[in-house]
């Protein structure tokens, strides 16, 4: 077992705990079992009042939530209708951007907000920010990327996983800024995956769009696709930062293109509505090209 899963459990694990779990100990059973209880039923024990006993389990309870909250509920975007976006962008001639929410983009957007940069950053799991592109407290870019939320020309990917640093997360930034969620078009965080998995949209648009590669890895990308036989690729830009930005912006108004993907950390999601601004498709192609250098994920073409 490798050192990282030591503290996992399968599925049959927690399935046994779930129906009899008990805490009584500091063995990773006894905490998952608190975990789960904390995670459900002690929210359910907190809303009563002393003295009152609601007959029904948690899975009962949300059942009967999501019933009454049925007209919250919004249908995310899937693949296939990204791809319908897209390609109608392009065909119009106008300007599209493609961004994505992750747990970066979210703690970016979160700091000095709901969570102060100091917890942030004495956090071991979350020191990957400045890999991402942005040292925080840096409230002028946080401000930024808010704004660049509501100015998408189309498409924003949210996490599917209901997890603190994710969805969960997006939901409190979601209610402290009133975002209009009902008026926004909302898709997977991941959606730069599930294109590739389930449409040809990205070698339709290598083989038939001039392509402009914008991120650190570009360069390797043009190399990669120029030797799969794609012949499109107008340049790639390297971006170092939030604070090249600008720069990146005014370099690719060098270039005749129709389509930029777009790999750079968090500043991808400015990049791409920037671009969408001057009437170009712009999408975050986010992790993809590090796949596909590293011949993790093949390009889909049929």
């Amino acid at each position: 077992m490798r050192n990282k899963d030591k503290h996992m459990l399968s599925n049959k694990q927690w399935d046994e705990i779930y129906n009899i779990g008990y805490m009584d100990g500091q063995d990773i059973k006894s905490i998952a079992a608190e975990g789960m209880y904390r995670g459900g039923e002690k929210l359910i024990s907190d809303k009563l009042k002393t003295n009152q006993y609601l007959p029904h389990n948690i899975e009962e309870v949300v059942k009967a939530g999501i019933k009454a909250l049925e007209k919250d509920i919004i249908i995310l975007k899937d693949a296939r209708g990204i791809e319908i976006e897209i390609k109608n962008a392009l065909k119009e001639k106008k300007g599209y951007s493609l961004i994505r929410l992750g747990d970066g983009e979210l703690l970016a957007l979160a700091h000095d907000i709901l969570l102060r940069s100091e917890k942030i950053k004495e956090n071991p799991r979350l020191n990957f920010l400045s890999y991402a592109g942005i040292d925080i407290p840096n409230h002028q870019f946080r401000d930024r990327l808010t704004n660049s939320i509501l100015q998408a020309s189309a498409a924003i990917g949210i996490p599917p996983a209901r997890f603190p640093a994710y969805q969960r997360l997006f939901n409190r930034l979601a209610t402290f800024h009133k975002l209009p969620l009902k008026n926004l078009n909302l898709t997977h965080s991941v959606i730069n995956y599930y294109l590739n998995n389930s449409t040809t949209v990205y070698h339709d648009l290598l083989k038939n769009k001039k392509v402009l590669l914008i991120g650190n890895r570009m360069e390797e990308g043009k190399e990669y696709f120029e030797k799969e036989g794609y012949n499109s690729i107008v340049a790639s830009i390297t971006v170092n930062g939030i604070n090249s930005i600008t720069s990146v912006i005014e370099q690719t108004k060098l270039y005749n293109y129709d389509v930029a993907l777009v790999s750079a950390g968090i500043p991808a999601n400015i990049i791409c509505v920037e671009l969408a601004k001057m009437n170009k498709v712009a999408l975050d192609f986010g992790h993809m090209i590090g796949n596909l250098l590293s011949k993790s994920t093949f390009l889909s073409k049929d």
